[in-house]
């Protein structure tokens, strides 16, 4: 691929991801995919090239991580009584603030990066919602384990 067609292919690639996101091009650059605590892990080779760039959830305040947990055992990316016993009694921990804007974007499938900035797991369509989504809530599940 010549400089040009790169250049061209992020050109075109940053208003998509800004429209994924919710946030505008500039805001993009939310951390980092490649791993580290509470990251994606693999989740940045799915999206190689994408111009996607999904954010940590290591620094999402717990009433975030807690409303993301709920809406990924709603809608089934995570499974069994493991997740749903973590919800719970992450609900009932004390300090959590369930009526928190933080929270209530979690049940909807958003995460709070921090700064005005959200990365909206709902807005993502078709395989690559499965795939992304997943690994987020597989990360979110570990985080929130952490946070008992």
């Amino acid at each position: 691929m010549t400089k040009m067609n790169r250049f061209l292919a992020l050109a075109a690639a940053l208003p998509l991801a800004a429209a994924l996101s919710g946030a505008p091009a500039h805001a993009q650059g939310f951390g980092d995919l490649t791993g580290g605590s509470g990251g994606l892990g693999k989740a940045g080779s799915l999206l190689s090239g994408s111009g996607l760039n999904v954010p940590s959830v290591s620094s999402l305040a717990p009433s975030n991580v807690t409303g993301l947990l709920s809406y990924c055992v709603e809608n089934n990316y995570l499974k069994g009584n493991s997740p749903t016993t973590l919800l719970s009694s992450l609900k009932q921990k004390a300090g959590l603030d369930t009526s928190s804007s933080q929270y209530s974007n979690g049940q909807n499938g958003i995460l709070d990066t921090g700064n005005g900035n959200t990365f909206s797991l709902s807005s993502l369509s078709g395989n690559l919602k499965q795939k992304v989504t997943t690994k987020v809530c597989n990360a979110v599940l570990k985080q929130g384990k952490s946070l008992l």
